[in-house]
């Protein structure tokens, strides 16, 4: 074990190095291909983050106004294209693959998803699509985890937990946010408070070593600028991020639904992939013109909110139409994340109600940016840890917690009885639910069952004497419904066993019906197990002949028979713990 621990750590360090390679490469496809579209071709250039080394502020040349819808448009065929020839599994955002790789696929990737996503991206956002990095990043990642863990050989089990190691590395270099990547890796697969335990430790160092390296190329400073010594010191303020939190549950509810739907409308289209991503790409280009801070990544917009240069009533109308722009760009076959645009959404949100209360900005949109998407994401713990040390706001970690988990419970409260609950489909609710925890959980919940809380000693067994013959047993079987047959000696003591199967043989010869006793085709290895016996073990000794009944005999005495247990009897006794579980772990959800 201790072997395997070391490795996995070693794996871990090499995908941070790796994760944070592809991320700066990939963050300078997105800035190339913007002052490309946006800025050469549309003359728009939206404003960026101070500590990115973003693009300059807004300057509009004379026909920018007009190029955006076809920049936009173009930029969504090029992308919807090259997913549609090279790899389709790249559309969308990329968290969602890595979520359904991890729990449906076994942790595999094909070789040429990362590759693809990163060129597919990168022409989308840098074209103006309203979408963000971050989900790219999560499956560029994850796509290196899978494919060094198919290089290696590894089995699924371990492919999995490189998946997650890569996945945590590249988002840490994207966000600087080290904790809130590692844990938004493990959280993110479930829509229950749940996390994967086992590979927290090693998303950790993953994305520790992302980060180190990440640091001394682009610098330690977080990605958005606050005011200093930022905090929450009065009972008012906390009714007021109390009531953020609500609104917070609201949209991050509306916000899946309107992606979900829009999504659902484009596939019904009779077109290619790459002509609805095109389609989808005009649509955003025309709420571009009423509404340009709806275009791209947004994080300058965010920023701008912060230092209280935006009014309240454009940030409703950016919080509201983001939500639209973010679902035509990846819902129409678009290549990006839902990170950034919730995190717009939610900034956005909270600059609203700030001005609502009449308070300063800067807490209410970056405590916005954390329960919005920690609501529609269903991960709430780790929202909180990637929005504080991504503002470095540290001081407001009691108002995020409050507001981000009343998100939370209002969002998990609204979505109950719709059919979409969070931005990922592919999430289950928890362990007990995923396809890659199967075997476990149904060793887990038989670890300490017994044979004696199975066996129903009740029923009556026709046990045949060896001596008995062929002709005797036909007359027999008739009137029972059995398969196996224990044979026992003249003391009344098990001796063998046969099945209907090692019966059939003879059964066409009637002459040797008064010759043939029940002795001579017995099997005398009889395997048997005990009231005291563990299931588990009983599973290995159904498999050993591939048989679906076993005799159960005394504990302390092995020839004394008792009745017979099935293969059956044990499988649907694991489906009733498992419900009960399940209905466990969902009566404690609600309340």
């Amino acid at each position: 074990m201790k072997r395997r621990q070391l490795r996995l750590l070693l794996d871990a360090i090499l995908l941070g190095l790796a994760g944070a390679v592809v991320a700066r490469v990939f963050s300078l496809m997105v800035d190339y291909s913007q002052a490309f579209f946006l800025g050469k071709i549309a003359l728009y250039h939206p404003p960026g983050l101070p500590n990115e080394g973003g693009l300059p502020q807004e300057i509009v040349g004379p026909y920018g106004y007009t190029l955006v819808p076809l920049v936009t448009t173009l930029g969504g065929f090029l992308s919807g294209l090259l997913v549609y020839l090279l790899a389709p599994e790249a559309r969308g955002h990329g968290t969602e693959a890595a979520i359904r790789a991890f729990h449906f696929l076994e942790g595999y990737i094909r070789a040429r998803v990362p590759l693809v996503k990163m060129l597919a991206s990168a022409i989308t956002l840098g074209s103006g699509g309203s979408a963000g990095r971050e989900g790219p990043a999560s499956q560029i990642g994850a796509g290196l985890g899978s494919l060094y863990g198919t290089f290696t050989r590894r089995p699924p089990s371990e492919r999995r937990l490189l998946l997650l190691m890569g996945m945590s590395g590249a988002l840490s270099a994207i966000f600087r946010s080290p904790m809130g990547t590692a844990f938004f890796a493990v959280e993110v697969l479930y829509s229950q408070i749940e996390f994967e335990a086992q590979a927290l430790i090693y998303c950790i160092f993953s994305a520790g070593v992302a980060y180190l390296l990440s640091g001394f190329v682009v610098g330690w400073e977080p990605l958005f600028r606050v005011p200093p010594g930022l905090a929450v010191t009065s009972l008012e303020e906390y009714l007021g991020f109390l009531v953020l939190g609500i609104l917070a549950g609201v949209v991050g509810t509306l916000a899946p639904l309107v992606f979900h739907y829009t999504k659902e409308t484009f596939d019904r289209l009779p077109f290619p992939l790459y002509v609805r991503s095109a389609l989808g790409g005009l649509l955003v280009g025309l709420l571009g013109l009423a509404l340009p801070q709806v275009l791209g990544i947004g994080y300058g917009w965010l920023q701008k909110a912060i230092d209280g240069e935006l009014s309240g009533k454009l940030m409703l109308a950016i919080c509201l139409v983001k939500i639209l722009a973010f679902s035509l760009t990846i819902g129409s076959g678009g290549s990006g994340g839902d990170f950034a645009p919730s995190l717009v959404v939610g900034g956005m949100l909270g600059g609203f109600v700030a001005y609502l209360f009449h308070q300063p900005p800067a807490p209410y949109v970056v405590i916005g940016m954390a329960s919005v998407f920690g609501a529609a994401a269903r991960a709430p713990m780790a929202n909180i840890f990637i929005v504080l040390e991504i503002t470095g706001a540290f001081g407001l970690m009691p108002a995020t917690a409050l507001s981000v988990m009343t998100a939370y419970f209002v969002q998990i409260t609204l979505s109950s009885p719709l059919p979409v609950k969070s931005l990922y489909d592919s999430q289950v609710p928890s362990r007990v639910h995923s396809p890659a925890h199967r075997g476990e959980f149904f060793t887990d919940i038989l670890a300490d069952i017994k044979v004696k809380d199975i066996f129903r000693p009740e029923r009556v067994y026709a046990v045949v004497p060896e001596d008995m013959t062929l002709r005797q047993f036909v007359k027999l079987f008739g009137r029972t419904e059995q398969h196996y047959f224990p044979v026992v000696d003249s003391e009344g003591y098990l001796s063998g066993i046969f099945s209907i199967n090692d019966v059939r043989p003879y059964l066409l010869n009637e002459d040797l019906w008064d010759i043939i006793i029940l002795k001579d085709i017995a099997r005398k290895d009889v395997i048997t197990t005990h009231p005291e016996e563990d299931i588990n073990t009983v599973l290995r000794k159904f498999t050993i002949r591939n048989i679906d009944q076993l005799p159960v005999v005394k504990t302390d005495d092995p020839r004394v028979f008792l009745g017979m247990i099935s293969r059956r009897e044990v499988i649907n006794f694991y489906n009733q713990q498992l419900e009960k579980v399940r209905r466990a772990e969902k009566a404690a959800y609600v309340v």
